[in-house]
Formats: C-alpha cells, sequence, structure tokens
C-alpha cells in the first residue's frame, strides 16, 4: 500500500493503456485498475478541492472513466470520500507500522521520533496528507461520525505499538507513569489540533510549516522533559537519597 502515490499506475494525470476487452481473469484484473484509477483520481480531487466543491465530473475525466462505473464501485460522492479517506489513513498506518524501525524507549523521545516520522510522510505524500487533513477538519457534519469511527479503530491499532515497552525510570520520584502518559499526549495532543487548525487555512494545508512545526515539537519535548524527569546530574537531585 505504500507504493507512491504519484508513480505511473497510481497517478490519475497519467496518460492511461488503452484496454482490450478481455475475460475471466484479465476482466477482473480490468476492473480492479477501472477501480483504483477512480479511488486515485478521487483522492487528488477532494485533497485539492474538499469535499463539497470537488467534481465527480473531474474524477471520472481524470481516471478516463465514466460516471456510471463510479456510481458503480462506489455508490455515492459520500461513499467515494470515505472511500478515498479510509485508503488516505491506511496508507499513513501502514506507512508508519513499516518504518518506525526501533522506537526510543524514553515515553517524550519516542512521541518526538513519531512526529518526526509523521512529518517525513506528509512532507513524501502530500496528496495523502491534504486527503487526510480534509477528512478530519473540513468534512461535512453528516459525514463526521462515520469518518470519527474509522479514526478511531485507526487510533485502536497504533496505540498499543505507541505504549509498548516504553521506559518510565528517568521519571522523577513519584512521577506516575500512566499520569505521565497522559500529560504528554495531552500536550502534543493541543499542539497537533493548533497545527491542524492553521493548516486548514493555508493554501498548501500547511506543508511549508512542516519543518518549525517539529523544531517547537523538539521545544516541548524538552519543557516536558525538564518538569517530569529526574536531573541528569544525580548530585543536583534534591530528591535522590544516598
Amino acid at each position: 500500500m505504500t507504493r507512491r502515490l504519484h508513480d505511473r499506475e497510481s497517478n490519475p494525470a497519467a496518460e492511461p493503456r488503452k484496454e482490450k476487452p478481455v475475460s475471466g481473469a484479465g476482466a477482473e484484473q480490468n476492473i480492479e485498475d477501472s477501480r483504483r484509477r477512480i479511488l486515485m483520481s478521487a483522492i487528488r480531487e477532494f485533497a485539492e478541492s474538499g469535499y463539497t466543491k470537488a467534481s465527480t465530473n473531474a474524477i471520472v475525466r481524470n481516471a478516463r472513466a465514466s460516471k456510471g462505473l463510479l456510481f458503480h464501485y462506489y455508490g455515492s460522492k459520500k461513499d467515494l470520500y470515505l472511500a478515498a479517506l479510509e485508503y488516505s489513513v491506511e496508507f499513513l498506518v501502514d506507512f508508519f507500522l513499516k518504518n518506525l524501525g526501533s522506537l526510543p524507549e524514553d515515553p517524550v523521545d519516542r512521541f518526538v521520533t513519531w512526529a518526526s516520522l509523521k512529518t517525513r510522510m506528509l512532507a513524501e505524500e502530500p496528496l495523502i496528507y491534504k486527503m487526510t487533513l480534509g477528512g478530519i477538519m473540513e468534512a461535512p457534519k453528516e459525514i463526521r461520525p462515520e469518518i470519527q469511527a474509522r479514526l478511531n479503530r485507526i487510533g485502536e491499532r497504533l496505540m498499543p505499538v505507541f505504549l509498548s515497552r516504553i521506559d518510565f525510570s528517568g521519571l522523577r520520584s513519584g512521577v506516575d507513569p500512566g499520569k505521565a502518559v497522559r500529560y504528554i499526549l495531552l500536550v502534543f495532543g493541543a499542539l497537533s489540533e493548533r497545527y491542524l487548525e492553521a493548516a486548514v487555512d493555508s493554501p498548501d494545508k500547511g506543508l511549508s510549516s512542516l519543518p518549525s512545526a517539529m523544531v517547537e515539537i523538539e521545544e516541548y519535548a524538552d519543557l516536558i522533559k525538564h518538569g517530569l524527569y529526574r536531573k541528569v546530574n544525580p548530585s543536583e537531585d534534591p530528591e535522590r537519597k544516598e
């Protein structure tokens, strides 16, 4: 799934191969190719225009397909939008899980690594970024419950990965590890929400501000460590007992 969206197969603007009438397995492949072209074209159109302004005519034109096929495969514009968003979010999750490597055991460093990987993914796949951001922030009210349900399922998959094998030994004496994690998530969650709100109104959906956002995340990480962690030099730690 992590194949780049802008490669020839996935790019709806690329010149399509001329398809000859076939049967059997070849016909099934043609159907799958048509579905994929429509979906990739929809991701581009929704990412660039948003749900309300997106044109199904533009989607089928760029996919070299008929509107009849679009509604045959996806039912409605709403269902196509949800399919495009689900593909985009699953793409993001798949990218995360394949590129995480060895996560730092320190809880704050782990979040910074997580955010850095997310920034890399968003920079490499701007259409996925815009589609996901639009789905979270700009979707019409009538489909937001369905979107939130999908995002909740994704969170249920990722959170155990994020929380596994964390080393809390660096915390100050008396700091509850569970509360420390909730505090970290609250701080960075608030930062993420602020970034998203600002990104929605920017021409490039915040892509150009990602490097400065990472700098700010690292600054907040240092502040969190200053409040939660023991001092690096044991002789400077007033709570350390000889």
